[in-house]
């Protein structure tokens, strides 16, 4: 019996209007009368609030939540944070440095952000920045790094893939120091601690849960989903997703735009239980 499930966010529970539609709160609310645990586990930083507009409807779906690709977590009413390691961090800022155009923002604990170019009025709504604490790039900022994103333009109206030669001076330079991911079609990189990702999160709360594997199941669309995916018999990769995801999968639904988690929950997790 599956006694927890855990989505990703972005092409997997939100449809492409960045939303949580109406079948899947229904069809997760079906799943938590069954007494089954629910998180998400999202690359995204916190404060969803702002950046997804996410009111009490969301944020009561779920008993807790994984940000950062795992380096920022929210168990048991707990928020913890694993920081990447300084010299890694100074490393990638100065690759970035060496191409035109390319853009990073260093993530912090308590809502904290540095970017290598000034953030506009037009990012507060996107990126969460209204009231958040923007810090120059420095030492203070670079130590307490929790995710690094690398991207064009403001990240969500970036329209091309970064070069195929900074995604090669990444791997030269940063190699296994760090944890990274080439994701949404080449056009972002993503990175946080070498021992971190979703799979290390929720195995933390499938312990703090004595749980055992074949009671995790896990939902995602992209390459930085794919660990988890792997590991776990119950897997669910969406219909939109990435081919590598989907080879990886136990199960694939419908795309996240055609009510691909309740039709998952429906015919997977619950597998045709009679509504009781």
């Amino acid at each position: 019996m599956i006694r927890a499930l855990f989505f990703d966010l972005d092409g997997t529970l939100l449809n492409s209007k960045k939303c949580v539609d109406d079948t899947s709160v229904r069809a997760i609310g079906k799943a938590r009368g069954r007494g089954v645990k629910v998180y998400f586990a999202s690359a995204r930083s916190p404060r969803l609030d702002q950046t997804l507009l996410w009111t009490d409807r969301e944020f009561s779906l779920f008993d807790g939540g994984i940000y950062c690709n795992g380096a920022c977590a929210f168990i048991d009413g707990e928020t913890t944070y694993t920081f990447m390691d300084a010299d890694v961090v100074r490393d990638i800022i100065a690759i970035v440095s060496k191409f035109k155009n390319v853009h990073l923002s260093l993530h912090m604990p308590d809502e904290g952000y540095a970017f290598n170019f000034a953030p506009d009025a037009g990012m507060d709504h996107t990126w969460g920045l209204k009231n958040a604490r923007i810090m120059p790039i420095s030492d203070r900022a670079v130590r307490s790094t929790t995710k690094i994103l690398v991207f064009y333009d403001h990240l969500t109206d970036a329209k091309d893939a970064l070069p195929n030669s900074l995604i090669d001076a990444f791997r030269r330079t940063i190699g296994n120091r760090a944890r990274f991911y080439v994701t949404d079609q080449g056009k972002t990189v993503q990175f946080a601690a070498r021992d971190v990702s979703k799979l290390s999160a929720v195995k933390r709360v499938q312990e703090s849960m004595n749980l055992n594997n074949e009671e995790i199941c896990v939902f995602g669309d992209d390459v930085n989903d794919l660990e988890m995916i792997s590991y776990y018999k119950h897997s669910v990769a969406m219909g939109n997703g990435a081919d590598a995801v989907k080879e990886k999968a136990g199960f694939i639904t419908k795309s996240n735009d055609e009510n691909g988690i309740a039709f998952a929950i429906d015919n997977y997790i619950l597998n045709g239980e009679d509504d009781q």
